[in-house]
């Protein structure tokens, strides 16, 4: 019985007269069309996501070990052995972090002073490929904004100003050295670029004597999406005088935003196939209407009303379903198309990227053919309901 069903609704399905072929193309169309809608603007999220993600663990550490104990001199000789043993680690490095300013000109401005021992390349770890100029110890390392902002290039002298400065015969006065631009550091990061020094350990600790840093110990890990379960292992071997955060700690907040927009657009969206399931719910009913003279027959020859319900409920999901397929063989004709010519272009400096790829995930797809599946079927249920429900003796009597 369900096979000929099936039959007879294709047969249905494919026979028009008059404007029944124009609700059933825009019927159509509007599946097609709300489909792949919703596919690319998640795509769209997805690929954005996705390279964000891969751009910001390329230009920043995956995890960061900040010290809170009070006897640095045993604790972080005894945590940097530890992660030297360690196999799941690409690479770490120590330094301290001063705060401080500096001054070029009538220009100043707030730093960081991050203070690391240039003899040893391998300890400058996340900046090591970053750095255009030489590791000269009596010298400086600007980030790119910043030496933007300074007019500094390299050979210039800029002024480092160590807020705990000292007590003279003539009041507090900030403790300040001049010292030569050797370099630039250029990470990607806004907040880096803008606003970090980089300067020698020996240099450093001189200048900033009676100000006590703030010590960290920066990771990137072979695997960098293992960083929540690194890190939950790393916790017993540092005990509470380390607080340990990761990348995706450092960046939940943005993922969470875009997680949120996309769900918001999703729904926004779904309205679009809504209004296509109004147009299958008029088609069906004009279906209906059409085909009352055979209704009334199959149920004279004692077919079931589920029999005269599934042929109008398989119109609608014929309909949907074919919509479906052809909504998604276009959006992915249209991904290709995005990526290959690259057409939706942001701003690097403030994106790290120059360009958006679309990401169409087996997911989305999923859930766009459910969504589009249940909305075809509650739009066939009414027209299907209303067939069983016409008088078969008034419908003969009539014709």
């Amino acid at each position: 019985m369900k096979f000929r069903a099936f039959k007879i609704a294709i047969r249905y399905l494919l026979s028009f007269k008059g404007s029944t072929f124009i609700i059933s193309f825009i019927s159509f169309l509007g599946i097609v069309i709300s489909t792949a809608g919703i596919l690319l603007t998640n795509g769209v999220f997805e690929g954005f996501q996705d390279n964000l993600r891969i751009k910001l663990l390329g230009s920043m550490p995956n995890i960061i070990l900040t010290y809170i104990g009070d006897n640095s001199k045993t604790d972080i000789p005894k945590v940097l052995k530890l992660l030297e043993k360690n196999n799941d680690i690409k690479l770490f490095s120590y330094f301290k972090i001063y705060h401080g300013a500096i001054q070029r000109g009538s220009y100043i401005s707030a730093v960081n002073i991050d203070a690391m021992d240039f003899n040893n390349k391998k300890n400058l770890g996340f900046f090591s490929d970053k750095i255009k100029g030489t590791l000269d110890k009596k010298g400086v390392i600007l980030g790119s904004d910043l030496a933007a902002m300074l007019g500094a290039s390299l050979g210039d002298y800029v002024s480092i100003i160590s807020p705990v400065g000292i007590q003279t015969p003539f009041g507090y006065m900030p403790k300040v050295q001049n010292l030569p631009v050797v370099g630039t550091l250029h990470s990607g990061i806004f907040d880096i670029d803008y606003s970090t020094v980089l300067m020698d350990n020996d240099l450093a600790d001189k200048l900033f004597v009676n100000n006590p840093p703030t010590r960290v110990v920066e990771i990137n890990l072979k695997n960098p999406f293992e960083a929540s379960a690194f890190a939950k292992s790393l916790k017993p071997m540092v005990g509470d005088k380390f607080v340990i955060t990761t990348w995706i700690d450092m960046n939940k907040p943005l993922f969470e935003a875009l997680q949120t927009e996309e769900r918001g657009i999703f729904f926004v969206l779904t309205l679009m196939i809504v209004v296509a399931s109004f147009n299958i719910t008029s088609l069906l009913f004009i279906k209906v209407k059409e085909k009352l003279r055979d209704i009334a027959i199959f149920r004279v020859y004692g077919e079931p009303k589920s029999f005269i319900m599934a042929i109008v409920l398989i119109q609608g999901f014929l309909l949907s379903f074919i919509g479906f397929l052809v909504g998604v063989a276009l959006s992915f004709a249209l991904e290709f198309f995005i990526n290959k010519f690259k057409l939706i272009h942001v701003q690097k400096s403030i994106y790290l990227m120059s360009y958006v790829p679309v990401s169409i995930s087996f997911k989305d797809i999923l859930e766009v053919f459910l969504l589009v599946m249940f909305l075809s079927m509650l739009a066939g249920f009414i027209p299907s309901f209303y067939a069983v429900r016409e008088n078969i003796v008034r419908i003969l009597r009539n014709d």
